[in-house]
């Protein structure tokens, strides 16, 4: 019986592989009975001796999804949850995703809790009826409670039957046609701050990520991918490679030149002794300058305007404008415009890309870090032209992710794809591809680089009368794949916080420039919002500032919704707001925003040291999610979300000259120090509305706090990221 995921790997060294539903496990590893189990639902299953699986087909990428989706089942079944083991599901439309136009199996926009709240604690709430009914027909009395631990049904903490006695009965009683949930004044585990499931082993090194998958006799692909984009091989020498012992083959595939070896190293050591001449004249005039060069003159001119709500519930939503100009003409307003830019971000998790491919029993087994199964499969299924049956992608955890894995063109799994269908080697051996830090760094599919102009018309009384914004830059999803266009042709999430303005203003206009070039984009952790965020926000302080108004009044003033009202007054009330900058030398800045329904606002306070140095002294957030599940993942989300924003907003750059990226690992492309990060608090507004998302909406309003509390400092305002390319300090 296998108890940890390293066992489970140290067994498939041996060639066993241990099934659950015709999937390895690939997640907080459980024990396995051989006799029947009683499964009420596709999201559980329970074994005679009462182990409780919870099966999740959302990836788990460090937002603790598992976890939380798991304490649904866990309340309403009356479980303990240490006593709850998580299972990776198989790709099935049973785990499909319906916030998405046809419910892929995938896992964005922070909707794992929204989408599954109520079916996983329906699937709990089944098997607890259920089992109250099969133990009150053997009691010959009415059960109205019971628990189920250590094996054992508890009957209104009184009768202790052992559970496999009662499977008998089980598997002869109907599903319930209705389910009777717990009111939010019963629960014992929802809203309670809970330990993650599995963060023993995220501690101390022994939880499974891709990386860290072994089969035997497996082969590892590198691939020398292009150095620039749109380069392309014009000829090139594997002599000198396959001189090197231990490197088998080298074949030439769509993306490249891919390199198997008996290891890493070697492999790459033949990466690295490749002859490959490169044609880049196709990007040689592809660089950041003249990008925005052409998107500052695309943004003098009016682009597709933006008018309508195509998507129920995202709320989108504008009305006829005349403009901030022909508005303060007619009434007396005076006009302000400014430009935004947001740069290239490469999402640079820590678990470089990877992905292991074999043929075992006529089966073909992918095992992928993923969040985007639905189309992850597919690509290997046309990859290879075999039948869907004979593809099982197994879903491991990820070593972070961001976007990143789930390319909507499934990037590094078709190239796993490729080779393993092109590679000798793939006949007897299984391929492990890995791709290396600066692979990932420098080979695109970045969070696109925008640039935005915005007007408005500041009324004398105070108040915004009209607001105009166009946006410039290509759109972050990729349309054949996952279409989030309407009638106008304008992707979504390019308008992510503009066309859902948070703001009640009478005379409102967007309008979009799609733009094209070879850099590959997609979307990345808070997708629009990550960067309009900072747009609005920014905005947002100068025009409060021109109307003299106290920033977190202006912005009081003008919301439309009270939770937006609610989490901006919770944040200021939290961090001491001091009206932006007090006596002795603290600025406060303040952000507000709402991500898919869930109401975050941020304040931050900043100190300045020295000359353009300064220190970040607290992020305080106050956040507003409807019903929470797990108060502590909720606080960890927002922490991690303001990391990541801070890294972002201090050096995240990819810069481009020549087709070539300038960035290509941790030295060019920095992340944020321990030393630089502030304390991060988080308060929560109590609330039992439907529940929302976490996992990505701490990373939005970090940049405007803390830009417009360095410009009380500087009197001078930050409009374009990463900050430290102004010549902005963090100490």
């Amino acid at each position: 019986m296998i108890q940890s995921r390293r066992e489970f790997l140290t067994t498939a060294r041996n060639g066993l592989l241990l099934g659950i539903m015709g999937e390895s496990v690939t997640s907080f590893a459980a024990s396995v009975d051989q006799d029947p189990e009683f499964s009420p639902s596709n999201f559980l299953s329970i074994s005679p001796s009462g182990a409780v699986r919870v099966f999740v087909g959302q990836g788990e990428m460090g937002q603790d999804i598992f976890s939380g989706l798991a304490m649904l089942v866990a309340e309403e079944l009356n479980t303990p949850l240490d006593e709850v083991a998580v299972v990776a599901a198989p790709v099935s439309p049973a785990f499909g995703n319906s916030f998405f136009p046809g419910s892929p199996q995938m896992t964005a926009a922070s909707s794992s809790i929204k989408v599954f709240y109520i079916p996983y604690r329906n699937a709990g709430a089944a098997a607890r009826q259920m089992l109250e009914t099969a133990v009150s027909t053997m009691l010959d009395k009415s059960v109205n409670r019971i628990l189920l631990t250590n094996g054992e049904v508890v009957c209104d903490d009184n009768d202790r039957i052992p559970l496999k006695l009662v499977m008998p009965i089980l598997a002869d009683l109907p599903i319930p046609d209705s389910l009777k949930l717990k009111e939010p004044s019963e629960f014992q585990v929802i809203g309670n701050p809970q330990r993650s499931i599995g963060v023993e082993k995220k501690v101390n090194g022994t939880l499974g990520y891709g990386m860290d998958v072994k089969v035997p006799g497996a082969m590892t692909a590198v691939v020398a991918h292009p150095p620039s984009f749109g380069a392309q091989i014009t000829h090139f020498d594997s002599s000198t490679a396959l001189a090197i012992p231990g490197v088998l083959e080298v074949l030439r595939i769509p993306t490249g030149i891919a390199v198997i070896g008996e290891n890493y190293w070697v492999a790459d050591s033949g990466k690295k002794a490749l002859d490959i001449d490169w044609d880049e004249s196709a990007g040689q005039n592809l660089s950041t300058e003249g990008i925005l060069e052409t998107y500052r003159e695309l943004a003098s001119k009016p682009g597709q305007a933006f008018t309508f709500n195509p998507i129920p519930g995202m709320d989108y939503q504008l009305k006829p404008s005349l403009g901030p100009d022909e508005y303060a003409q007619h009434n007396g307003a005076v006009t302000i415009e400014s430009e935004f830019i947001a740069p290239y971000l490469a999402h640079a998790p820590m678990e470089p890309l990877n992905c292991t491919i074999f043929e075992k029993d006529g089966l073909i087994h992918v095992h992928t870090g993923t969040h985007y199964q639905f189309a992850d499969k597919d690509a290997v299924v046309k990859t290879l032209g075999v039948d869907s049956s004979r593809v099982k992608l197994h879903t491991l955890p990820m070593g972070g992710s961001f976007g990143r894995r789930a390319c909507p063109k499934s990037d590094w799994i078709t190239e796993a794809a490729q080779i393993f269908k092109l590679a000798q080697t793939a006949r007897t051996n299984p391929i492990k591809l890995v791709w290396s830090r600066e692979d990932d760094i420098t080979g695109g599919w970045y969070r696109p680089l925008v640039l935005s102009k915005v007007s408005a018309a500041l009324n004398q009384d105070g108040t915004i009368g009209s607001w105009a914004q166009r946006i410039v830059g290509q759109p972050a999803i990729d349309h054949e794949t996952l279409s989030f266009i309407g009638p106008e042709n304008i992707d979504l999430t390019t308008v992510d916080a503009v066309g859902n303005l948070v703001y009640d203003i009478q005379d409102k206009v967007v309008d979009v420039h799609h733009t094209e070039n070879l850099v590959p984009v997609q979307w990345m952790r808070s997708v629009g919002h990550s960067h309009n965020v900072f747009f609005v926000e920014t905005f947002m302080n100068e025009l409060a500032d021109e109307a003299g108004v106290d920033q977190v009044t202006f912005r009081l003033n003008h919301a439309k919704d009270d939770r937006v009202k609610r989490v901006l007054q919770l944040a200021a009330e939290k961090g001491q707001w001091n009206g932006g900058l007090s006596s002795d030398g603290k600025a406060h800045g303040v952000s507000v925003h709402e991500f898919y329904g869930t109401y975050v606002a941020n304040m931050a306070e900043v100190i300045q040291v020295a000359e353009n140095k300064f220190k970040i002294v607290k992020i305080v957030f106050g956040v507003d999610l409807g019903t929470v599940i797990n108060p502590d993942a909720v606080r960890a989300q927002m922490e991690s979300g303001a990391v990541l924003a801070l890294s972002s907003t201090l050096y995240g750059e990819i810069d481009i000259d020549r087709g070539m990226p300038k960035q290509s690992n941790f030295d060019t492309y920095r992340p944020l120090r321990f030393n630089q990060c502030p304390d991060i608090e988080t308060h929560i507004v109590s609330s039992d509305l439907p529940p929302t998302g976490a996992g990505e909406t701490g990373v939005p309003s970090v940049a405007p706090a803390v830009c417009n509390a360095i410009a009380k400092l500087r009197g001078e305002y930050l409009r374009a990221l990463p900050i430290a390319k102004q010549g902005i300090e963090i100490v």
